[in-house]
Order: structure tokens, then C-alpha cells, then sequence
């Protein structure tokens, strides 16, 4: 593929990675938060480090920090698989779009496929413009 549309290959792999990065985060949270409610489901009392943090208040034993946690690995699940879409999407309509290109220059009889243009920086299109102008 080539160099154009960078900044949406850039839009793509941003949203692939904030995707793991999610995904990966959400999940060590989860599995804190379960094991959190399983510490204090032991002791009998809320931690209190972590009474202080909106959210760890209501983890009570190991029932309420197992559910707490199922629900951010869903919320987490449901983050990932949008931003992972996403990127899918993007590098389709990429795909798509190279491909037509390709097809374009077969259906016009021509054997080879030429480089794609190269971008043109800001300061080069100002410059042609004084020039032409």
C-alpha cells in the first residue's frame, strides 16, 4: 500500500491499539476488582485504602466484586470490539480502495500498475501556488 491517506492509517492503528491497550487494562482491573471483593469477603470489613476510590466502595465480599467484575469485562469486551471494528473498517475501505485502483489501470490495458502519487506537503502546495499565481 501506499503513502496516501496517512492520517487515516494513522486514525487505524491508533484505534487498534487503544483497543488492546483497553482491552488488556480493563481486564487487569476486572481481575483486581474480583480479587479485591474476594480479600474483603475474607476480612469482613472494606479495605480502607481503597474505600476512598469511587467505585471500590460498593466491592463488599466475593459475590458483589465477582459481579462488579463480569460487568466491566463486558464494558470492557463491548470498548474492544467497537475500536477493533473500527480499524477493521478503516482498513477495508483502504483495501477497497487500492484495489480500485488497481482494477482501474488493468481495465485501461496498461500491464503495470504505477507507484501511487506521493504526498505534498503543506509548505510544497503553498510554494507551486505563489508560483502559479
Amino acid at each position: 500500500m501506499g503513502k496516501e491517506f496517512r492520517a487515516l492509517r494513522l486514525v487505524s492503528l491508533l484505534c487498534k491499539v487503544l483497543a488492546w491497550v483497553i482491552f488488556i487494562g480493563g481486564s487487569l482491573l476486572a481481575l483486581f476488582v474480583v480479587v479485591l471483593g474476594a480479600i474483603q469477603g475474607r476480612v469482613g470489613a472494606p479495605s480502607p485504602l481503597l474505600s476512598s476510590i469511587p467505585g471500590f466502595a460498593q466491592v463488599h465480599g466475593p459475590l458483589s466484586g465477582l459481579v462488579i467484575g463480569i460487568v466491566i469485562l463486558l464494558v470492557v469486551l463491548v470498548h474492544f470490539i467497537l475500536l477493533y471494528a473500527t480499524n477493521e473498517v478503516i482498513q477495508l475501505a483502504l483495501a477497497i480502495e487500492q484495489n480500485t485502483r488497481e482494477t482501474a489501470y488493468y481495465l485501461k490495458g496498461e500491464t503495470e500498475v504505477p507507484p501511487p502519487p506521493s504526498a505534498v506537503s503543506w509548505e510544497q502546495a503553498a510554494e507551486e501556488d505563489t508560483e502559479e499565481g
